[in-house]
């Protein structure tokens, strides 16, 4: 989720995180299948380039709807601790489940690619993988984390700077 929380406050209403969530759940069904039957490959055609195209199409169709819910479910929690400056819309732009199903599964691909062996990201046109050992599998997950951490406060940061904490008349509908 760190390259999710990185780009949020970058990308602001034209990108969903909750999507790019949900399209990392959908990239690792093919492995989590692959682990629980024994298989010597995990990562197969979910993990190239054009699968995770093919994933993101896929999540377009679900993340509107689960979106929509869990935003409904964040600004109830938020009012209820008096936290308005934190409410968000719960009708999600096109554009931002868009960039966030695409940039969701094409960055998976990316990730995973730097750390397994057994990714070709680039098929069919290609068994090479030339992203692998580019970075070192404990590099991968302290740059997702750094990013997250550093991410999540710039978001927090630009919200509280955007609707002030004191403004408990905060409508998101007005922006």
């Amino acid at each position: 989720m760190g390259a999710a929380l990185i780009a949020k406050p970058v990308l602001n209403r034209n990108f969903s995180v909750i999507t790019f969530g949900i399209s990392q759940v959908a990239m690792d069904i093919e492995p989590g299948v692959g682990m629980l039957t024994g298989s010597a490959v995990l990562h197969g055609p979910s993990h190239t380039f054009f699968g995770a195209l093919v994933i993101a199409c896929l999540v377009l169709l679900i993340a509107p709807s689960i979106c929509s819910y869990l935003l409904r479910r964040w600004n109830k929690e938020v009012i209820h601790h008096k936290l308005h400056w934190l409410v968000q819309l719960e009708a999600v732009p096109k554009v931002a489940v868009i960039v966030g199903a695409f940039f969701g599964t094409v960055s998976h691909v990316a990730l995973d690619s730097l750390m397994h062996h057994d990714i070709q990201p680039l098929r069919p046109f290609s068994d090479a993988n030339p992203l692998l050992g580019l970075v070192t599998h404990d590099g991968v997950y302290q740059l997702c984390a750094i990013s997250g951490v550093l991410g999540a406060v710039a978001w927090v940061a630009l919200q509280w700077f955007r609707h002030g904490s004191n403004d408990s008349s905060f409508n998101p509908d007005e922006k």
